[in-house]
């Protein structure tokens, strides 16, 4: 049994990393930057500052001489779960807490005065992450404890092109920096002296994982005309190859007294999705712009993780000696999500003043028998309003959104309880109901000179 734990413990600190990633669909909201998303996230066809780089960089052709844009998003989500236990009966109401962290973007741009047909670019951004903790000895323990730490930065550098009068390209290359922090309690009772979610039993599991070097791509296309517009992207796939640490506490029962884990690094493989972008905007009257838009977020690509131990071993075990673990796949199977977008940006005093509006419909990527409390992730009407004012050289710009997150009632939970001492025991730690509500306040400010 102390061998079976030992090798457990380390193994859910593997997995842990990997659930945090595998949710990013739900962590992340299908929008970034105080414009952009004051419209709706509708900036591939019609994105005309350096916003445009995390969506269709061939509309970065437009920014003349030189352009700054720094930008910074909270967002503020709320979320609780009223959790069925494994024997079926509710539990008390659990609420997380929020994790407020602004969200930058920084950006720089440059078009030659003897090369107007091109303009260079670079710039750092970061998805617009909902992070999450909970109480450490709360119903939904078994599922996530706290992500507090994580972060995901790209660093991206690139180029557009004028390639005919009517025509742009532009392209980015791409090098991704993560870091994951999770907490997460696993199960160890043997079913002799204790029921499945006896507390002195649980197993604090901690891990600390990151990725400094995690290359990608995005490229893009606009055909643009006095009174309408065409863009497409798509944004190649990050292959994840993250490196962690994990630590366990071993369950308080006096039954665990001899058990030890020793070693704590890990490789792990994944991939995050490629994105399709395609939208077209109508600026048929004067100062008046609408644009939709669909994207299409290919989730299926993250079937399972492959999760490497590095010298991993368990030792003191009479009989055993020492116990190499093994690699292992966790099956993840998400499913694909699709946002369909509406933005409208008026401009009601030349040059000076501008009002948007916006709204998105997002399915979810994760399928409910593999729901959790890691991520708020579900089925999201998203209402946007923002604007901007112009001082000279310097636009200011304001960016709010609300994220209607359709409830969720999961019965058929196929997220299970880890416990190393009854592998095959399938206790469902997903079942209940996930209410999440979600407001994102976004400000910036864009220069050109």
């Amino acid at each position: 049994m102390t061998k079976t734990l030992s090798i457990a413990c380390a193994a859910l600190a593997l997995v842990a990393i990997a659930s945090s990633v595998a949710e990013a669909g739900g962590l992340t909201q299908p929008f970034r930057g105080a414009r952009p998303m004051g419209r709706g996230g509708t900036f591939v066809a019609g994105g005309d500052d350096l916003g445009a780089m995390a969506f269709n960089p061939a509309n970065l052709e437009e920014i003349d001489h030189f352009s700054f844009l720094v930008d910074g998003g909270l967002v503020l989500e709320r979320m609780t779960y009223d959790r069925v236990d494994s024997g079926g009966n509710p539990l008390p109401r659990v609420s997380s807490s929020m994790v407020i962290l602004p969200i930058p973007t920084l950006g720089l741009s440059y078009k030659p005065k003897k090369a107007r047909w091109v303009t260079i670019y670079g710039g750092v951004w970061v998805p617009y992450l909902g992070l999450s903790s909970w109480p450490e000895n709360g119903p939904q323990r078994y599922s996530s404890i706290s992500l507090s730490g994580s972060l995901l930065v790209t660093l991206q550098l690139g180029a557009a092109f004028r390639v005919h009068e009517n025509v742009s390209i532009g392209f980015g290359l791409q090098n991704m920096f993560l870091r994951f922090k999770s907490r997460i309690m696993l199960g160890t009772c043997p079913e002799l002296n204790c029921a499945p979610e006896d507390p002195s039993f649980d197993a604090l599991t901690e891990l600390d994982a990151s990725s400094f070097f995690t290359p990608s791509a995005i490229v893009g296309l606009n055909v643009h005309y006095p009174t309408w517009r065409l863009g497409v992207s798509f944004q190649l796939p990050f292959w994840v190859r993250a490196t962690g640490t994990v630590a366990s506490r071993l369950p308080t029962d006096p039954f665990f007294t001899n058990a030890q884990v020793v070693g704590k690094d890990a490789n792990l493989d994944f991939n995050l999705p490629p994105i399709l972008r395609a939208a077209v905007e109508i600026r048929a009257i004067r100062r008046l712009r609408i644009e939709a838009g669909i994207d299409w977020e290919i989730w299926r690509v993250q079937q399972d993780f492959t999760i490497t131990p590095k010298g991993i071993y368990i030792d003191g075990v009479p009989g055993i000696g020492r116990y190499y673990l093994p690699s292992l796949k966790v099956n993840r199977a998400l499913d694909d999500s699709v946002a369909v977008r509406v933005g409208v940006e008026a401009e009601p005093v030349k040059r000076r003043l501008w009002l948007r509006a916006g709204y998105i419909f997002e399915s979810s990527a994760t399928p409910d028998k593999t729901t959790s409390a890691l991520s708020g992730d579900g089925l999201k009407n998203i209402i946007t309003l923002g604007g901007s004012l112009r001082m000279g050289p310097v636009r200011f710009d304001l960016g709010y959104a609300h994220v209607f997150t359709l409830s969720r009632t999961v019965t058929n939970s196929e997220a299970w309880q880890v416990n190393p001492i009854q592998p095959a025991l399938l206790v469902p730690v997903g079942n209940g109901t996930y209410n999440v509500d979600t407001d994102v306040i976004a400000v910036g400010l864009n220069a050109d000179w």
